[in-house]
């Protein structure tokens, strides 16, 4: 079955999007930055950077447009970053297309070197994985224009429904909100999983669910491709952090990792990234 795209319109950047190769793995071209770091020893392909994505998500990573399917033609802000953090480690990069659900799996299993695709930093996932933080982000409610059903809080999800990506941090912390619902005497919420993030999204857009609880950069995503037609209804804090996710027990990735991260940042290869993306560079001070 093909998998849904979420396709960012080109006129929201005013730049065309340069893809390097044309197949195979990814070059480490697209970025003038002269970073050079010591890269990692671990790989699992000598010369290579194994790197899985769950293709599906804009801004973060997405194709261009309905004709482009291989995964090292990718765009968005974490491929574009794991291209110029490859770049600085001297390596070639490969990107492997990987459903939501299998990519802790097929990490642990081996069969890539990172995992850079917007997942949070939790403590399940720090439990079979280690990760270093590139980007501040948090939770939003996002809700019809005009927010018919007044939804300000986590508590006026009570006895609403609300569309969600399953697999994930926002599952559990929509299923532990039900339940304070449920504890305090009101109605559970009335919660739609879907594996992927354009079906989630699709539910409010043809009236199947009050609200979507999303990521904010996914949010504001949608509601800059679609104006006029939704709002945040509830924004919880900045208090998480996406990570890039590698296997335990292989310091020599996190070091060389950080280094890079921190080079990258330093040099403005990752603000660069982040305005391109509309996203305000200040959420990457979680690198250190």
């Amino acid at each position: 079955m093909k998998r849904p795209l979420m396709v960012m319109p080109s006129v929201l950047f005013g730049l065309a999007l340069v893809i390097a190769g044309c197949g195979g793995t990814s070059t480490t071209s697209g970025t003038s930055s002269k970073v050079s770091v010591t890269p990692p020893t671990s790989l699992i392909k000598s010369g290579t950077l194994t790197d899985c994505v769950d293709i599906e998500y804009s801004p973060m990573e997405f194709f261009s447009s309905a004709s482009v399917t291989d995964p090292n033609q990718a765009v968005g802000f974490d491929v574009e970053g794991a291209r110029a953090v490859a770049k600085a480690f001297g390596l070639q990069l490969q990107i492997k297309n990987t459903g939501f659900d299998a990519l802790i799996p097929d990490l642990a299993a081996g069969r890539c070197d990172i995992v850079w695709t917007a997942l949070f930093i939790s403590q399940t996932r720090l439990q079979v994985a280690d990760a270093v933080p590139y980007m501040a982000t948090g939770h939003v409610v996002m809700v019809p224009k005009g927010n018919p059903k007044n939804i300000k809080s986590l508590d006026d999800l009570c006895g609403k429904k609300v569309s969600i990506q399953t697999g994930g941090v926002v599952e559990q912390r929509v299923k532990a909100q039900s339940k304070t619902c449920t504890d305090a005497g009101k109605a559970e919420i009335q919660i739609a999983g879907y594996p992927k993030v354009a079906d989630e999204f699709q539910q409010i857009v043809v009236g199947r669910v009050d609200a979507v609880w999303e990521t904010d950069t996914a949010v504001s995503d949608w509601m800059i491709k679609y104006p006029d037609k939704y709002e945040v209804g509830y924004a919880a804090p900045k208090t998480d952090s996406y990570g890039i996710y590698f296997q335990k027990n292989k310091p020599d990735l996190q070091t060389a990792l950080s280094a890079a991260l921190k080079a990258l940042k330093a040099d403005g290869t990752l603000s660069t990234l982040a305005k391109k993306y509309q996203m305000d560079p200040v959420v990457l001070d979680v690198i250190k």
